[in-house]
């Protein structure tokens, strides 16, 4: 029997029960994406489960969304993230590497894979060919312990795509028309977008725009296909030898199908107070606006690479350490820094909210590293105390006391 791109990546992860619409099913997860707002109650789960390592092929933990650091407790909550990451053996992404949706795009994503994350817009991996669902917390910290994802099968909608978009039409715009009345009448409960033909014209990362907008839908997921645009967005980021090509049979049916003409669509926008809510930019020409926001998580750019170095994705472990595909052991945990340019190893911490624990495993101390003395001072035992500063003039640094807990 044909199958459309849904129904393979159902079929190939499915556990228990069927794929008949309604019907709960069991599935496999592939990689789990955490953001700070959402992963420090996943990361206490993690904990009271007495979790040892997690067993999904990948996890990601990332930090994007609570960024003032006004007080001490987003500074904390990241260090928290830290240490469970170095735990438990997820991958850790500091803050300024960027929003996780494109960010895990560029560095992790695969066609073929189920990924589930504690964010709305986890539907956006979609746009490589993978299923990806935005789930709560607890289900995220059940994947993460090796248990499947179980959910109602929704109806699979297919959206034909079909010419070329005019100058000045985006991916946003797609996706806006098919919040547009008529076709948004009518629409209710969970189900997946299936973006069948046409979609050629649109780049991996219009793709992601239209997926990660799924979630405004109240779309399960938003899944394309993984055809040339994906091999060559891959292509892009270094990452060609992970291409699988999925598409659906022909012949493949949908429980309901809708056309788009690209060529027949103009600039669209969404007017206050819901995404929904769409008319032609022509109509609201010449109105005031009092406040204007740049940039979201659902708008990630047209481009088909990434705004950072290569060198960021995960690199060579060190001697001892798994690859990157792997959960790596408890001394081996991943992290990366715009500041370095690459993956930076670092001891395993705690997973504690506990002061004390915390300043027992060290990590209440700063990091400084050692300045390096001038030639004539080379020669000096380094099992001789350091005096402030040697004969030469040359400035030595003399480790600083532990930074005490706050309150």
């Amino acid at each position: 029997m044909p199958r459309n791109v849904a129904q393979k990546l159902i079929a190939g992860h499915l556990v228990e029960g069927g794929a008949d619409p309604g019907q709960e099913i069991g599935s496999l997860v592939d990689q789990t994406l955490t953001q700070d707002a959402t992963g420090t109650m996943v990361m206490l789960e993690l904990e009271a489960m007495g979790l040892d390592r997690i067993r999904t092929e990948l996890s990601v933990q990332y930090v994007d969304h609570n960024l003032l650091q006004t007080d001490w407790k987003n500074p904390d909550d990241h260090l928290f993230l830290e240490s469970a990451a170095q735990r438990f053996g997820l991958w850790f992404s500091k803050a300024g590497n960027g929003v996780s949706h494109p960010v895990h795009q560029a560095h992790f994503g695969r066609p073929g894979a189920v990924l589930i994350g504690s964010d709305s817009h986890t539907c956006a991996g979609g746009a490589l060919g993978m299923l990806a669902i935005g789930v709560g917390g607890l289900e995220i910290a059940m994947a993460m312990a090796g248990q499947p994802l179980y959910v109602t099968t929704p109806e699979i909608w297919g959206v034909e795509l079909t010419g070329e978009s005019p100058a000045w039409v985006s991916a946003k715009d797609v996706v806006l028309e098919i919040f547009a009345p008529p076709r948004r009448e009518g629409r209710g409960g969970p189900h997946h977008r299936v973006p069948r033909r046409g979609a050629r014209a649109l780049t991996a990362m219009d793709r992601h725009v239209i997926a990660n907008m799924g979630a405004e839908l109240g779309a399960t997921a938003t899944v394309f296909p993984a055809d040339d645009a994906v091999r060559d967005y891959l292509g892009s980021v270094g990452r060609g030898d992970e291409f699988t090509r999925i598409e659906a049979d022909e012949g493949a049916g949908y429980d309901r199908t809708e056309h788009i003409d690209l060529a027949a669509l103009e600039p669209l926008i969404a007017r206050p107070s819901s995404p929904g809510n769409v008319v032609p930019v022509a109509s609201v020409a010449g109105e005031e606006v009092s406040q204007v926001v740049v940039g979201s998580s659902a708008n990630p750019g047209r481009g088909t690479s990434p705004s950072w170095p290569r060198s960021f994705r995960g690199g060579r472990p060190r001697p001892g350490c798994p690859s990157t595909s792997t959960p790596p052991p408890a001394r081996c945990s991943r992290t990366w820094s715009p500041a370095a340019g690459s993956p930076r190893w670092s001891r395993p911490g705690r997973a504690s909210t506990s002061p004390a624990a915390w300043a027992a495993s060290g990590w209440g101390r700063p990091r400084r590293p050692a300045a390096t003395p001038c030639a004539p001072c080379r020669g000096t035992s380094p099992a001789a105390p350091a005096p402030r500063r040697t004969p030469c003039g040359c400035a030595r640094r003399r480790p600083r006391p532990p930074r005490r807990w706050p309150g």
